[in-house]
């Protein structure tokens, strides 16, 4: 896996989140509650609110390097406030729960435990946001957010023989059209059809696709997490040890992959990620 990860547009992306604006873009009508509260999220960065951080979050270990608790001046709140004008939320219109399609209830929202995407696109470029309904409303979810944070500082690649490697080894051997690369990292056994399934004759030239597999934020998901492989199977995290399920975003799009180790080395299960590639 040797192509280089250009620079993140996530690199300045919460920097521009803190500074920019919260607007509704081009959607009609009243604000949505995820609208809501990416908005919130934003004003709690722009404004270093540290108790509107909090309210807008759901708990991380690493959440305090995600936000400058230096207090604004008067002038530099003005300006912030001033700049909460120009951001574009757009929401996702996909809601999941425990990996399935779920629809709104009849107060208009979703039930505990949905999961929804934004993006948040300022002066910086478009920042993917996962937020998950909770009692008290709408969360943003931060594994992703540090996992950018952490590409952007990242000197090169995932090490090899990570999870994060193999997902990212399959995905540019997938975009390069490489079947005997890809049977290296998938499954022993894995139905190359199955990948392949609706693969551009051609490779795609402009190398945008490899940059957003080598920028994509990864997860690993946690016991109790539901997720739908682009085949439409649910999987759920495992804390086993020859087992992981990880989840990417793809631009905006949620990637999850079902890894087992084989022989000591991860491997990837088959399933046809050009449905999700093709978005």
């Amino acid at each position: 896996m040797t192509t280089r990860r250009p620079r993140s547009a996530f690199t300045i992306g919460l920097a521009l989140m803190a500074s920019a604006a919260v607007a509704r873009g081009a959607q009609d009508g009243p604000p949505t509650p995820v609208e809501r509260a990416v908005r919130q999220f934003v004003r709690a960065l722009a404004l270093h609110d540290a108790q509107a951080f909090s309210s807008a979050t759901l708990p991380h270990p690493r959440s305090t390097r995600l936000l400058n608790r230096e207090p604004l001046s008067a002038d530099q709140q003005a300006e912030a406030e001033r700049r909460l004008e120009s951001l574009q939320v757009r929401v996702g219109e996909e809601f999941s729960l425990r990996g399935q399609p779920v629809r709104p209830e009849a107060s208009g929202d979703y039930p505990v435990g949905t999961v929804a995407h934004a993006i948040a696109a300022g002066q910086g470029g478009p920042t993917p946001l996962t937020l998950v309904r909770k009692e008290d409303g709408w969360k943003v979810d931060l594994r992703w957010i540090v996992a950018m944070i952490d590409l952007s500082e990242a000197t090169g690649p995932p090490a090899e023989g990570t999870p994060d490697y193999a997902i990212k080894r399959m995905l540019l051997a997938l975009l390069a059209l490489d079947r005997d690369e890809v049977r290296e990292v998938a499954v022993p056994g894995a139905n190359l059809d199955v990948l392949f399934a609706g693969a551009p004759r051609q490779r795609e030239p402009s190398g945008v696709l490899e940059a957003s597999a080598m920028e994509m934020p990864l997860v690993e998901a946690a016991p109790g997490e539901f997720y739908r492989l682009p085949s439409g199977r649910i999987v759920e995290g495992t804390s086993a040890p020859d087992a992981k399920v990880v989840v990417g975003l793809f631009g905006p799009v949620e990637m999850p992959f079902a890894l087992h180790r084989v022989g000591g080395a991860w491997r990837v299960e088959a399933e046809p990620y050009y449905v999700l590639i093709n978005r």
